[in-house]
C-alpha cells in the first residue's frame, strides 16, 4: 500500500499477517518497519532518513487506509 507521508514523500508498506512486520521502502530502500500491535505500533527498525515519528506516522495512516489486521482501527 502506498502512504504519503507530511513529509511530501510515498512510501510503499507492505502487507504481512498479524503481529507480522510490515516493511517500510522509498523507493527501492528499506526505511524502517514497523508491527501493529491493539494499542500501538511497534517500531522494529528505523534508517537515519525516517525516524521514529515519521514511522509512526505511516504506520497510523496504514491503519487509518485500511491496512491494518481486522479488528484494529
Amino acid at each position: 500500500m502506498k502512504i504519503k507521508a507530511s513529509n511530501g514523500k510515498t512510501y510503499d508498506v507492505s502487507s504481512a499477517p498479524p503481529g507480522g512486520e510490515h516493511v517500510v521502502r522509498l523507493g527501492s530502500d528499506v526505511v524502517g518497519g514497523f508491527i501493529i500491535e491493539p494499542e500501538t505500533n511497534k517500531i522494529t527498525k528505523t534508517t537515519d532518513a525516517a525516524g521514529k515519528k515519521l514511522l509512526d506516522e505511516i504506520a497510523d495512516k496504514f491503519v487509518d487506509e485500511g491496512g491494518g489486521p481486522v479488528g484494529i482501527a
